[in-house]
Formats: structure tokens, C-alpha cells, sequence
């Protein structure tokens, strides 16, 4: 779970720009090895951008969501110490609604596709049922996104997108999750 919040004032208008940023990941697996995991991952991530544009405030809603699949396996590296590797894929989508002062809809969106991933980590079992874990989020990542943007009943923008990534700068450090796993 995470949040980000920042206020900024621009000199190049007139009035604050806020944008607040959720992210709410849960993963229920099931061990089907003493090494190995295979489950679901469900993540929600609500952001709100208020900005002034100079003829106006706009506020942008938008919720991006996914659910999918992993498989994770283990390796020891000494007393209680493991490296793992997972890897998984599922659906992503999201729908955004772009409002003015007033509260009327200028703009509305929507979007959906796919990902696979694979991201590798460190875990440390302080007991049969908890983990701590250190992971580099997606190390490697593929999408595809189809999304729409529609003024009124007018659609102005259509977006196909297919991305590939692949995380290995010199600063990987950077992008490290720290976390933990709840084993019932």
C-alpha cells in the first residue's frame, strides 16, 4: 500500500496544482511446493490531478485497477534467507472523468488491456507464517492498452499502446519495494 500527495504553485499560472496518488495491492497465493506459489494479485490505484490551466481549475479522477495471476519460487541462500523470482500476467483498466469549477464533465475515459511481468527479491522468514521481503518491482514488464477519451458522446482520442521495459539502470536501487507476506 502506498500514498503520494504534492502541492505545487507554478509561475506560470495563477493558483495551486495538487495531485493525490493511492495504490492498494493485496496477493493471496496458495503453496503448491514447499518452494513455490501460484495465486492472484488484485491492485487499486485512485488518483486525483487538480490543476489550473490560466482560464481555469480542472480536476482529473482517475482509477486505474487490475487483477491477474503469479507464480513465485524460493530458493534458500542460508538460514532463513531466500531469493525469488516471480512471474505472473493479468488484466488492467481504468476509467477517468476530467471536471471543471462548476462540476461539469468536460472529459471522460476509459481503458483496458493486459500485462505480463517478472520481478525477482530477497525474503527473510522471521517466522513459518511472516516474511520480509525486498523485491524490484517488475524488472521486467510487457503491456497493451486500449483506451479512449470522449467529450460529450464524441470520442476525440483513441490510444492502442504495447509496451515492453526492461529495469536495469545503474540506479535499480531506486525502485526497491519493501514489503511483507502473511503465509495462513
Amino acid at each position: 500500500m502506498s500514498y503520494s500527495g504534492t502541492t505545487s504553485t507554478s509561475p506560470n499560472f495563477s493558483g495551486k496544482t495538487k495531485f493525490n496518488s493511492g495504490n492498494f495491492n493485496i496477493s493471496l497465493g496458495k503453496a503448491i511446493r514447499e518452494n513455490a506459489v501460484v495465486g492472484i494479485n488484485l491492485n487499486f490505484q485512485p488518483v486525483t490531478d487538480t490543476y489550473n490551466t490560466g482560464i481555469g481549475l480542472y480536476t482529473q479522477q482517475t482509477n486505474n485497477y487490475s487483477i491477474g495471476m503469479f507464480y513465485r519460487m524460493y530458493k534458500s541462500l542460508g538460514k532463513d534467507f531466500y531469493f525469488f523470482g516471480e512471474g505472473g500476467g493479468g488484466y488492467n483498466g481504468s476509467t477517468t472523468s476530467t471536471k471543471d469549477s462548476t462540476g461539469h464533465e468536460i472529459s471522460t475515459g476509459s481503458g483496458n488491456g493486459g500485462h505480463l511481468y517478472i520481478t525477482p527479491g530477497l525474503a527473510y522468514k522471521i517466522s513459518n507464517k511472516f516474511f520480509i521481503e525486498l523485491s524490484i518491482p517488475e524488472i521486467f514488464i510487457l503491456q497493451y492498452t486500449d483506451a479512449n477519451t470522449k467529450m460529450g458522446s464524441v470520442t476525440t482520442e483513441t490510444d492502442k499502446t504495447l509496451s515492453a521495459g526492461l529495469n536495469l539502470n545503474a540506479n535499480i536501487l531506486s525502485n526497491v519495494g519493501l514489503g511483507f507476506r502473511l503465509v495462513l
